[in-house]
């Protein structure tokens, strides 16, 4: 049975300049490269460390219509005034397809890009955590 380790996990962000400096003065993570565009969620991200181990990305909707910025709007209460929080856990693992296949046996649904090695695991399978699967090692993006 292939099994999982944390490779990084997204955070929401209404304001990415902002969560950039907070995660940096609060949590001495540190910006690792430049900011990056999603093209397939529409969101720009800014990813955030600890030298060249990867903690967390800070994502941000590139527009109103991104499927990110309506899961945040929904989300919004008094509270958490724009819907900010927990957006998506990736996970390591050595053989994807393998697990891929031990998930839709067992009754989850999982989605792919064709050509990509990388799976996600819908929420409705995780007790409603969207989950990354990347390949162990692999310069995951």
């Amino acid at each position: 049975m292939p099994s999982l380790s944390i490779h990084h996990y997204n955070v929401a962000v209404h304001d990415l300049d902002q969560a950039v400096e907070d995660y940096r003065s609060r949590f001495g993570m540190e910006p690792m490269g430049g900011r990056q565009h999603n093209p397939i969620g529409n969101f720009d991200f800014q990813s955030m460390g600890y030298g060249d181990t990867l903690i967390t990305r800070l994502i941000t909707p590139a527009s109103d219509e991104a499927p990110l910025a309506r899961l945040m709007k929904e989300r919004a209460n008094g509270f958490n005034e724009h819907g900010e929080g927990m957006y998506l856990i990736a996970y390591e693992c050595d053989d994807v397809d393998a697990f891929v296949a031990q998930v839709e046996a067992n009754g989850g649904k999982v989605n792919r890009m064709p050509g990509m090695k990388n799976a996600w695991i819908h929420p409705t399978a995780s007790h409603f955590v969207l989950m990354e699967v990347v390949e162990r090692g692999s310069s995951h993006a």
